[in-house]
């Protein structure tokens, strides 16, 4: 992997660590519907990349395509399922143990392309198994919940990545039809999002969109927040997610967000530093456990850069 490649992979993780932490500081702190935050964001986004890439020749039809409605109802049961686990788990320990989803992209892909992972990542790997078995051993014992609603998100986080990687047009070299094809599967998941949660709406699970005759969009901050997130972070970050996929492949990909707690970790000292949000609390063994994490994240980084290009799948 080239260091251009690199940078755009830990570019993209610092994107994203930036996102979550204006997103926990909007939402907790605005008191702002998360569901009809993240509609709006993923639907913003997705128009915004569909009109950069509207020189393409497409068919709206093409959001009803089978695969596009299951990649999109993937991508909401992901959400969902990272939302459940981070009632248990604060977010610095739900990214710092998120982090398992390359263990279960090394043995996905194995299975996969019945290729092992090369041996200069063995030990990378097990650095990185110990340092989340070590960071799971400390949790209070409420917060395994968490982690196993955490396990769920990740496995469907990883098989999303793969579908991704195998699909035709996400190898187009065009930007103007990669931005038509990620526009397309925004849009498509804030039309399977506005499904799910009405129908969880219906069942009392949670309050329905269509509740107080549509009072969750009635916030003007909702939408400028919303819209700002759409367009800086949910727009950028998805594309340049599966640019980074079908550049270095769906497990450099991965290990590239290894970067993200500690990207996090230090955007949040920063805000707690001017009284934006609170610091960082980790006990000596979650930090100790952390600092493994960031010695196999640094370690399977190292090894990437001096490997051959991946191939594409």
């Amino acid at each position: 992997m080239s260091g251009p490649l690199l940078a755009l992979g830990l570019g993209n993780s610092l994107l994203w660590s930036l996102y979550l932490l204006l997103t926990r500081h909007v939402v907790s702190g605005a008191r702002l519907d998360a569901w009809a935050y993240t509609l709006v964001q993923l639907l913003t986004a997705g128009l915004a990349l569909l009109w950069l890439g509207r020189r393409v020749a497409g068919s709206w039809l093409e959001l009803l395509a089978p695969w596009t409605i299951g990649y999109a109802f993937l991508r909401v049961a992901v959400n969902g399922a990272t939302a459940a686990s981070i009632v248990w788990l604060a977010i610095t320990e739900s990214t710092l143990l998120a982090t398992l989803s390359v263990l279960i992209g090394a043995g996905s892909g194995w299975w996969l392309t019945h290729s092992a992972p090369p041996r200069r990542d063995w030990p990378g790997l097990a650095l990185l198994a110990a340092g989340i078995l070590a960071f799971a051993l400390a949790l209070a014992p409420e917060a395994w919940r968490g982690l196993g609603w955490l396990v769920v998100s990740e496995a469907m986080a990883v098989a999303a990545s793969w579908m991704i990687a195998y699909h035709p047009r996400n190898r187009l070299t065009d930007l103007s039809a990669r931005s038509r094809f990620t526009g397309e599967i925004l849009v498509a998941a804030s039309f399977a999002l506005i499904v799910v949660w009405s129908i969880l709406g219906l069942t009392g699970a949670v309050a329905s969109p269509w509740g107080g005759a549509g009072d969750a969009f009635g916030r003007i901050d909702l939408w400028l927040y919303a819209v700002l997130a759409g367009l800086l972070f949910r727009a950028p970050g998805t594309w340049l997610g599966f640019w980074t996929i079908n550049r270095t492949g769906v497990q450099t990909y991965l290990i590239a967000l290894t970067a993200m707690p500690f990207f996090a970790i230090a955007l949040e000292a920063t805000a707690a530093h001017f009284g934006w949000v609170a610091a960082p609390r980790l006990s000596a063994v979650e930090w100790i456990a952390a600092a493994i994490i960031l010695a196999a994240s640094t370690w399977l980084i190292v090894v990437r850069l001096k490997a051959p290009p991946a191939a594409a799948p």
